[in-house]
């Protein structure tokens, strides 16, 4: 199920993006209440204001991470802070602890819409809002209250402006806002995050280098304002702008919220005592200047490095993209090649490769659609996740098919891995809006044993593997050899190119093999149409030497068609065979039986032809293409009202089970050859044979035997009430020319 994600607006209570105990809270309090107290070391003699206010920033960033409830324990403390420590008259404290919370609270609920990932780093948008809506709006109205009470309270003030007063407690409580908010923000939302990844930062030889510089800078610039070189000290002392920035560009956004807050306290004191040959400030005026110069300084880093910072995640996501496959997570096509290369040149001994096949993909797709079909890549991608183990890598190569880097000592450990995840993900039932299917895979895998130098040769022959596995009732293979897997592929392309050379070129031959009517009747002629193919250098090819590598390439609906349409064209150039003709039989593969513009194909030939369909059977062939059993079943009842007739061939072993007599309209049944050789030796095949003429019998099918060798196989299967046979004791696969010449007319041999 898909879940959709809502925005949710901030809500005026500020609801926490993160619990807060009483215990935590207190200890905020606390560290408010210090913080204030330490800020009073960065002020003029006689002066009753901070330079740098962390209490700003601190509230602001609890604020926003475990909302109003923070107001309950600060509030107080700010104000028992300003009464005793601070010893201010009661009007000072209230109004300018009253809008120190109102200030903070309203810049958090300006800011708080931020999605709360934002909130973990230091991205631009975060930066101007704290900039816009917290240093220039919350500073302003927290700063406006502490201005009238030191207005109204001191009678030095009276000598100012109110307004000269608030704009100056304005910058300073901006200053304190903008350097504190992210340290409390990174803090709080993960203390362990944050010391995690400045401690990383840290081991970093860029950060180490950069603190080494910038100590050896410091003290430095202290000795040479202690042996009077006070104009060396002063130029050393400006480098550390500089050193800035190249923290900014190296360090992560935990580091930089830590450092930017020391670098500028330890800037300001300097300034206000005159070290290291600072310019040392005595007055208002100088106060002013040096915290327009540092509040630069902070907007210029913390901009560079929100800059920064997404430039760099947008690196690291252009890098992610490029290792990994975009729909599902897992490592992509680029990723495998070079993790192949890696252990390819490492030469390891207990690395297999795993190819996973997502079987009748591009139909799956048809029926799902574009969504339904990206849904159920990313179901399967998640079950592979949950699967995996440390020593395992995944991949995702292609539109239903995946890749595993697996490590095992030997097969056996591999196919005790493999087996639970095979039955995991094959025959698993995926329902997708209105469509339910069930989900099939073919599993293959191979050791990456040293036999192929590259990737895309280990590839090639895990797919052979694969290949191989679809042929099995449990589609899965684990191959010993890569370079057998990697010649069977070879050669298999060598034997498609021929193929695919011989149909232009007209090197196909129609063989037929009769079939014998077991009744005696005498009908007509009865057989099956073959194939062989003719080499370039003339040899006659059996079906084994071609038609494995069609089946496999996804040749066998044209292969198919050229049967069709050369049989019954030949029938129609030779009207004494056709007269002749009882039955001609055709082999029709998976691929072609789900091919919805078959049958229209057939009904035309049979008009140009002129041949009745009543003497064309098709024969459908054992094959795991015949995967969408609704459109193989509409396709031979088409087939079957067309007036032809529709055999199951290689019926009892394999995917021709009973399910297929339960799917299918057949109006024959032949017996594979498996139950025949032996029949008259073994009451197995005898017992087998005899409970299928009956489940025929009882489905009004006539059945065939194949691979009838001799008489006493004939003597049984007449026994056994089977009603037809075929095989070299009955005759040999011939031309078929020469099979009309040697047949008498009219002969037995129908059915």
């Amino acid at each position: 199920m898909l879940k959709t994600l809502t925005h949710r607006p901030a809500q005026m209570a500020l609801a926490p993006l993160r619990e807060a105990t009483p215990f935590k809270l207190v200890v905020l309090a606390a560290l408010l209440v210090f913080s204030a107290e330490v800020s009073r070391f960065f002020t003029l003699p006689e002066q009753a204001f901070s330079v740098i206010w962390p209490p700003a920033g601190l509230l602001l960033g609890a604020l926003l991470v475990y909302g109003s409830r923070v107001l309950y324990t600060c509030l107080p403390a700010l104000l028992i802070w300003s009464l005793f420590w601070q010893q201010a008259p009661w009007l000072f404290a209230l109004l300018f602890s009253g809008s120190m919370a109102l200030g903070s609270w309203l810049a958090a609920y300006w800011i708080r819409d931020i999605d709360a990932q934002e909130l973990r780093h230091f991205t631009r948008r975060l930066v101007l809002r704290l900039y816009f809506r917290g240093a220039l709006l919350g500073s302003g109205l927290v700063s406006a209250g502490g201005a009238l009470g030191f207005w109204l309270t001191q009678p030095t003030a009276q000598h100012f402006a109110w307004y000269d007063i608030w704009l100056l407690y304005w910058g300073f409580e901006a200053l304190g806002l903008i350097l504190f908010t992210p340290l409390a923000l990174l803090i709080l939302m993960s203390q362990r995050r944050f010391i995690g990844r400045v401690m990383a930062d840290l081991r970093q030889p860029q950060l180490l280098t950069w603190l080494a510089v910038s100590l050896l800078a410091a003290v430095t610039t202290l000795l040479l304002e202690s042996q009077g070189q006070r104009l060396y000290a002063t130029a050393l002392a400006y480098s550390f702008f500089p050193l800035l920035c190249w923290l900014v560009m190296v360090a992560r956004s935990e580091t930089l919220a830590l450092v930017l807050p020391v670098f500028v306290a330890l800037f300001v004191a300097f300034a206000l005592r005159g070290w290291g040959g600072v310019t040392q400030i005595e007055n208002i005026q100088g106060l002013i200047r040096m915290l327009t110069q540092v509040a630069g300084m902070v907007v210029m880093a913390q901009l560079i490095a929100a800059v920064n910072i997404e430039r760099n995640q947008l690196l690291r996501s252009f890098r992610r993209q490029a290792r990994e496959d975009y729909l599902t997570g897992l490592g992509n096509e680029r990723e495998l090649i070079q993790a192949l290369n890696r252990l390819i040149l490492s030469q390891p001994h207990s690395t297999w490769l795993v190819d996973i096949d997502l079987l009748d993909f591009e139909e799956l797709a048809d029926q799902m659609g574009f969504e339904g079909a990206h849904e159920l890549e990313r179901q399967l991608a998640s079950q592979l996740r949950q699967w995996r183990r440390a020593d395992m890598q995944q991949f995702r190569l292609a539109q239903g098919r995946y890749l595993l880097l697996v490590q095992a000592e030997e097969s056996v450990s591999l196919k005790a891995a493999l087996d639970p995840l095979y039955d995991q993900l094959n025959d698993q039932t995926y329902i997708s809006e209105q469509h339910s299917t069930r989900i099939r895979i073919a599993l293959g895998a191979l050791p990456l044993d040293g036999q192929i130098e590259t990737p895309a040769g280990y590839l090639a022959a895990c797919h052979q593997a694969t290949l191989e596995a679809r042929q099995r009732n449990r589609r899965l293979l684990i191959a010993l050899s890569s370079q057998e897997l990697m010649q069977e592929r070879q050669i298999l392309n060598r034997r498609f190119e021929a193929l695919k050379q011989a149909l232009p070129e007209n090197r196909l031959r129609l063989f037929a093999q009769p079939i014998q009517d077991l009744s005696g009747q005498s009908r007509g002629l009865s057989y099956e149409i073959l194939l062989r193919m003719v080499s370039p250098a003339g040899e006659l090819l059996s079906p084994i030497e071609f038609l494995p590598a069609a089946e496999r390439f996804g040749y066998m609906q044209e292969i198919d068609r050229w049967v069709i349409s050369h049989s019954l064209e030949h029938l129609a150039e030779h009207p004494d065979w056709l007269a002749r003709t009882h039955k001609c039989s055709i082999n029709l593969s998976g691929a072609s039986l789900s091919d919805l513009e078959l049958v229209p194909f057939i009904r035309t030939l049979l008009a140009r032809t002129q041949v009745p369909a009543s003497k064309i059977s098709f024969e459908v062939t054992e094959s795991e293409r015949i995967h969408r059993t609704e459109d193989a079943a509409q396709q031979i009842q088409a087939l079957r009202a067309l007036g032809a007739s529709v055999a199951l061939d290689d019926f009892g072993t394999g995917l021709a089970t009973f399910d297929y007599l339960k799917s299918f309209q057949f109006d024959y049944l032949k017996i594979d050859g498996t139950f025949i050789r032996h029949l008259a030796q073994s009451e197995v095949d005898q017992a087998m044979v005899k409970g299928t003429c009956a489940v025929a019998q009882a489905l009004g099918l006539q059945t065939i035997a194949e691979f009838v060798e001799g008489e006493e196989t004939l003597a049984w299967l007449r026994k056994l009430g089977v009603q037809h046979a075929q095989g070299f004791g009955i005759g040999r696969p011939v031309p078929l020319a020469q099979l009309f010449a040697e047949a008498e007319s009219p002969p037995s041999s129908s059915f």
